[in-house]
């Protein structure tokens, strides 16, 4: 039992370490664009408030696809994903076009080493087209205009002994203009993680208060998605032991305004979705209000792993269930 565990460990760590030595080499300046959006087969399956209600298989360049873990919604029609090697995918939402996506790269990142692409999170102004990216090894928050050109990048006090492999893994514009980033790997405490909480911009605001968000029963934060005031709902993964090893995900509800006592910040658990969806590593997440409901939408990192897949999920989300809860 002791080997298996230890042989587990040593495959999640070279799934999850950015720039090992068995990831893909570093891939030539041409590559593919075009990536593939399938449709999947599924049974609707409902847990607490959502109900998975589409699912789609995306595929693209063979060294340089993959790796997504952050998603954010552009408008009402456009979808922006990042991933861990510093790659964007732009596509239009599959449930209303049969477009392929598009990947590219960050302007800025063709020179960076690859742990410095490490980009985790993505935060968006829908009335600007303005782009946030968090960084896990820079420690940093990058500000790019409407080409995806870095217009500025600030590194906070707050985030500078965050450690490398778990830093800015969830970042979230606030409805109300506020930001919320928070550390993936808790610390000083169980489920206890560092955050920051933004008045404004990042990139305006050099003084962020800082926090500390709880988060339930052995999952970390890998993603969030506002959803009014000061309040986001935030993707957790937690990891299951095995060859290989899988991963559960959850959903958590957080009001930055809403404190304890010891003024954390609680994050609820709304919803563990166990097998109700395709089984794999989720680390993206955005909402999109329409006209037949507001539904959430997960991504998955394939770690750039055979063995694992590029899904992207459609959710309704019953809103009355979540006010009874």
């Amino acid at each position: 039992m002791r080997r298996t565990r230890l042989l587990s460990i040593i495959l999640l760590t070279a799934a999850l370490a950015p720039g090992l030595w068995w990831r893909a080499p570093e891939p030539p300046r041409d590559f593919q664009r075009s990536v593939t959006i399938r449709p999947l087969a599924i049974t609707p399956e409902r847990r607490g408030p959502f109900t998975l209600s589409a699912a789609w298989e995306l595929t693209g360049d063979r060294l340089e696809f993959g790796g997504f873990s952050a998603l954010v919604a552009r408008d009402d029609r456009r979808f922006l994903a990042g991933s861990d090697t510093g790659r964007r995918l732009q596509f239009e939402r599959p449930d209303r076009s049969a477009q392929p996506g598009v990947l590219a790269r960050f302007a800025h990142e063709e020179a960076s080493a690859k742990v410095g692409r490490d980009l985790e999170s993505l935060a968006v102004d829908p009335a600007s087209g303005t782009v946030w990216g968090g960084y896990e090894y820079r420690k940093s928050i990058v500000r790019f205009d409407t080409r995806f050109n870095p217009d500025a990048e600030v590194r906070p006090a707050g985030m500078r002994d965050w450690e490398d492999n778990a830093g800015a893994e969830t970042l979230v514009r606030l409805a109300d203009g506020r930001f919320l980033v928070v550390e993936e790997r808790a610390r000083r405490g169980r489920g206890r993680h560092h955050a920051l909480v933004f008045a404004t911009d990042p990139v305006k605001d050099r003084d962020p208060a800082r926090a500390i968000v709880g988060i339930p029963a052995g999952y970390r934060p890998v993603d969030g998605t506002p959803i009014g005031g000061g309040q986001a709902l935030v993707l957790l993964r937690r990891v299951v032991w095995g060859i290989p090893p899988g991963f559960e995900s959850a959903i958590a509800h957080v009001n930055i305004d809403r404190r304890n006592p010891d003024g954390s910040i609680a994050a609820r658990l709304v919803t563990e979705f166990g097998d109700a969806i395709p089984q794999e590593n989720y680390e993206g997440l955005t909402l999109t209000r329409d006209h037949d409901g507001t539904h959430l939408w997960l991504i998955s990192d394939d770690n750039f792993m055979s063995t694992q897949r590029t899904l992207l999920l459609k959710l309704r989300w019953d809103q009355r269930e979540k006010a009874r809860e």
